[in-house]
């Protein structure tokens, strides 16, 4: 006789969605009580499933799930927040997506991380509510890293430990700033780190991200942040996202549009 599945309830947010036997999807979620679950959703490709709405990506719900000896079975459930904003929007799903897959890719199944289950919900609610999903995004990904233990070094000097003098520099093997002494060194030298920079970096590593909405961050400033960021979580995580490409594309395809209006 094949004992019962044990079932348990878990508020989360899905993440990626695979194809799994014909109809059904394997649904990686992300929730406040078990970190990452990965479930399958059977039959959710038939029309008509009442489980389709809730392995949409980026989709709140009230999950109730089977445990299974390899996968979780996702047996039903109750949407909390659709995020329809974001899907409206392809800047803001493009990002909304990265943090998505970041998620998904740098946590490791059944680890409860409940902060960073509240920093993600905070992130999509802000990029849906109008938030720079440039400057939201980085602050998720500043914050995942943190909690991960592998954050950047933002306060002091990476490598020798004292105050971020001279010109800063960002080193990836030193794991974070380097003072402008070490950065002489040579062996140490990073790409350059303006102080604006890093004191906007503090800031989104630390604020939480409902008190980020309204910071500005100049061009200048944001090149050297997207450039330190996709650095760190290359060398410390060791991918790169997928979607980061889907990202630089609209971003191109928009300046292109602005520049041309700009000319007419």
């Amino acid at each position: 006789m094949v004992p019962p599945m044990r079932m348990f309830p878990a508020t989360g947010i899905s993440l990626i969605v695979h194809k799994y036997r014909g109809t059904g999807r394997v649904v990686a979620f992300f929730t406040r009580e078990r970190g990452k679950v990965e479930a399958v959703a059977r039959g959710v490709g038939k029309p008509g499933s009442r489980l389709a709405s809730l392995v949409e990506p980026l989709t709140l719900s009230r999950l109730f799930l089977a445990k299974g000896r390899e996968l979780d079975y996702l047996t039903e459930g109750e949407v909390l927040n659709p995020f329809y904003g974001l899907r409206s929007n392809l800047r803001r799903f493009g990002y909304a997506s990265y943090i998505a897959e970041l998620t998904a890719r740098a946590t490791e199944p059944d680890l409860p991380m409940p902060q960073l289950f509240q920093t993600l919900c905070a992130s999509l609610e802000a990029l849906e509510g109008g938030a720079t999903p440039d400057v939201v995004t980085w602050s998720f990904a500043l914050q995942l890293l943190a909690q991960l233990g592998v954050g950047p070094v933002l306060e002091q000097c990476a490598n020798c430990g004292q105050s971020l003098t001279g010109q800063i520099h960002y080193n990836p093997p030193a794991g974070g700033l380097i003072c402008g002494d070490c950065a002489a060194a040579g062996a140490l030298a990073g790409c350059a780190v303006s102080g604006v920079t890093a004191g906007l970096l503090r800031c989104m590593a630390t604020f939480p991200i409902d008190r980020l909405v309204r910071l500005s961050c100049p061009p200048v400033n944001c090149q050297e942040i997207s450039q330190l960021v996709r650095r760190h979580i290359e060398y410390h995580l060791g991918f790169v996202p997928r979607s980061q490409r889907f990202i630089e594309a609209i971003e191109t395809s928009s300046k292109q549009h602005h520049e041309g209006d700009a000319k007419t």
